[in-house]
C-alpha cells in the first residue's frame, strides 16, 4: 500500500504537498460526513410536528455525490494546474485556511439549528426561526460552508476541473435548494423578510479588523504573483480568490471593485499575450489595491456614481432597446 499511495502522489507536481492535501480533505471529509450522520440520527430521535414536508432533488445523498464526484480529480491530480513551485505552498495554505473555515462553519451551522434540521423542506408547526450563530453570516452557511470546503480543496489540490465543477455545478444547484427552502418560510415566517434584508445568502460578510487581514493577503498574493509573472494556472486561482472576496467585503463598493479588478487583471494579462507592454497595467491593479485599503480607488468611485459598472448598464441598454 504505502508503494501505490508513492505512485500515486507522484502523478503531482508536488508530491509531498498532495499527499499531505489528500489527508486533509479526507480526514475533513470524514468529519462532514459524520456530522451529517449525527443530525439524520438526532432527527430521527426528536421528531416535531410538521406543517409542510417535501422532499427536494438536492438533498444530502446528492450533496454527497457532487463532493464524491471530485475526489477522482483530486486523486489521480486529473487537471492539476502547473504552478510555479514558489506558489504552491502559498495556494496550499490559502487552500488548507479555507478548507478549516468551512469545516468549523459547517459544525458551527448544524449545532446552532439543533432540531430545526431536515434533509428535505419541512415546516415545523411552530417553526422557529434560526438566525444567530452561523446563520448571523449567512441564511444558509451549512450550504455555504460546504461550497468553500470544495473551493478550498481545489486550491489545496491546485485543480482546475474541480474549481470549475463546483463554481457551474454544486453552486447553482445549492442556490436552487436555498430559494425553495425560503420559498416555503416565506409562507409562514413574516420575519423571513427581514432577515433576508440583513443576511446574505451563501458568502459571508467580512467587515473590520478580518476583513482588512484578507484584503491585506489577498494583495500580497496578487503582488507576488504579479512580480514573478503571472500565468494562465496562477490567474485562474486569484481571479477565484477575488471573485469570492468580491461577494464577501463590505462596503459593497468594496466588494465592486474587487469584481471589477477581477476582469481587469484577465483583460489585461490577455491583452498581455498578444503585446506584452499591456502587462505593465497589472502594476496599476496592484496600485489600485493598495491605494483602495485606505481611499476610493477609480473602481469605488464608479461604483457611488453609477451603482455598478457602466459598461455593463450600456451594453444592456443596447440588447434592450427595442428595434426601429
Amino acid at each position: 500500500m504505502p508503494e501505490l499511495i508513492r505512485q500515486v502522489a507522484a502523478q503531482s507536481i508536488n508530491p509531498t504537498l498532495f499527499l499531505a492535501g489528500m489527508g486533509l480533505l479526507y480526514a475533513t471529509g470524514l468529519f462532514l460526513l459524520v456530522a451529517a450522520a449525527f443530525k439524520f440520527f438526532e432527527h430521527s430521535r426528536h421528531r416535531l410536528p410538521l406543517a409542510k414536508n417535501r422532499t427536494h432533488f438536492f438533498s444530502t445523498r446528492e450533496m454527497l455525490v457532487g463532493v464524491l464526484v471530485l475526489f477522482p480529480f483530486w486523486l489521480n491530480s486529473i487537471a492539476q494546474l502547473p504552478l510555479e513551485s514558489a506558489l504552491q505552498p502559498v495556494y496550499f495554505s490559502i487552500g488548507v485556511a479555507m478548507v478549516g473555515v468551512a469545516v468549523t462553519w459547517h459544525v458551527w451551522a448544524k449545532i446552532t439549528i439543533r432540531h430545526m434540521w431536515s434533509d428535505g423542506i419541512e415546516i415545523k408547526r411552530e417553526h422557529q426561526l434560526v438566525t444567530t450563530g452561523a446563520y448571523a453570516l449567512a441564511r444558509h452557511p451549512m450550504y455555504a460552508s460546504l461550497l468553500l470546503w470544495c473551493w478550498g480543496a481545489s486550491f489545496v489540490m491546485f485543480n482546475w476541473a474541480s474549481l470549475l465543477i463546483t463554481t457551474v455545478v454544486l453552486l447553482p444547484l445549492m442556490i436552487k435548494r436555498a430559494k425553495d427552502e425560503e420559498t416555503e418560510l416565506l409562507k409562514v415566517q413574516s420575519d423571513y423578510v427581514l432577515y433576508q434584508q440583513n443576511a446574505p445568502m451563501l458568502t459571508p460578510r467580512l467587515v473590520g479588523v478580518p476583513a482588512l487581514a484578507v484584503r491585506v493577503a489577498a494583495i500580497f498574493l496578487f503582488a507576488v504573483n504579479v512580480f514573478i509573472g503571472l500565468t494562465g494556472p496562477s490567474l485562474l486561482l486569484l481571479c477565484g480568490l477575488h471573485l469570492y472576496l468580491g461577494f464577501c467585503l463590505v462596503p459593497e463598493k468594496v466588494a465592486f471593485s474587487y469584481r471589477s479588478k477581477s476582469g481587469l487583471t484577465v483583460l489585461f494579462w490577455a491583452l498581455a499575450q498578444l503585446w506584452h507592454p499591456f502587462y505593465y497595467f497589472l502594476y496599476a491593479i496592484l496600485a489600485m489595491f493598495i491605494y483602495g485599503l485606505k481611499f476610493n480607488c477609480p473602481c469605488m468611485m464608479i461604483y457611488e456614481k453609477y451603482h455598478g459598472c457602466p459598461c455593463f448598464g450600456w451594453v444592456k441598454t443596447c440588447l434592450l432597446k427595442p428595434r426601429s
